[in-house]
């Protein structure tokens, strides 16, 4: 987890970006795919005017912290591609604070080794 200053103003984004260590591209990336619906690698990259190498890492990011979701597709005449979707905003949610809670409790029991 990143460092959010409490004295600032906060917002979704800084939540987002300090639970699941994202940087401004992988929110960006998280923001048009969630806008786009399901959605190829190559589209997500044309619309952010980014190299498809460096969306495909951002959406790896996102499918390994569980934001996303990757399915394969066939093609009818061989070869295959992959889609990504955006989990729903309640599983979002709930994720961010499974996290935020199993952070608080580490810090608490860590702060009671101090005595």
């Amino acid at each position: 987890m990143k460092f959010i200053n409490l004295n600032n103003p906060i917002c979704c984004n800084d939540v987002i970006k300090c639970v699941f260590d994202l940087n401004e591209l992988d929110l960006k990336v998280y923001k048009k795919l969630k806008k786009k619906g399901e959605s190829r690698v190559n589209a997500i990259a044309k619309d952010l005017k980014r190299e498809r190498s460096t969306v495909y890492r951002s959406l790896q990011k996102l499918t390994c912290y569980e934001l996303c979701s990757k399915t394969t597709k066939t093609i009818k005449n061989g070869g295959y591609y992959h889609v990504y979707i955006c989990k729903d905003s309640k599983q979002t949610r709930e994720s961010i604070e499974n996290c935020i809670d199993n952070w608080y409790k580490k810090m608490k029991n860590t702060i009671k080794e101090l005595d």
